[in-house]
């Protein structure tokens, strides 16, 4: 294996601001939407002033951001009486897949929001993603007993005429 990729080289740490254009760049590699604004919005309320619990981690190889992993905790939120976090946003750089870097990032953040007395983990992947909803399957995540509920919108005049 190329010593680049070696992955005692890997450092897990706290996402940073400066992370931003790296994260949007693995973002577009592997997804192939651009999401840049989607980033932007999520990095302003990562590093701003957010009364939630938000969890946010890089992982770095010989000092290039290769992987990320960005979620929230949450408590009391539809009737869920336990400290619920959520994995929202997960990448990693698609040279660097299959090394177990994602597995490492979810590890982390489930390890941290174990810490801050978080007691469920949650995430939403779209049906039609069977490799993330296989990734997830493979570290412990079942079909939760909530069911998301979708609803296509269509502009019409004010109070539903």
């Amino acid at each position: 294996m190329n010593d680049s990729k070696d992955i005692k080289n890997l450092v897990i740490r706290n996402l940073r601001p400066t992370d931003l254009e790296a994260v949007t760049r693995i973002d577009s590699h592997a997804s192939g939407f651009i999401r840049n604004l989607y980033f932007e919005r999520k990095f302003k309320r990562i590093f701003g002033e957010d009364a939630r619990l938000l969890i946010s981690l890089a992982a770095e190889m010989n000092h290039k951001l290769v992987g990320y992993i960005m979620g929230e905790a949450n408590t009391g939120e539809y009737g869920i009486p336990e400290p619920v976090a959520s994995v929202d946003t997960i990448g990693v750089d698609p040279e660097y897949q299959k090394l177990g870097i994602g597995r490492i990032l979810l590890e982390d953040f489930c390890s941290l929001a174990a810490k801050a007395g978080v007691e469920l983990m949650t995430t939403l992947v779209t049906s039609e993603d069977p490799d993330l909803i296989a990734f997830f399957e493979r570290h412990k995540f079942r079909k939760a007993k909530m069911v998301a509920l979708e609803r296509p919108l269509t502009p019409v005049g004010g109070h539903g005429r």
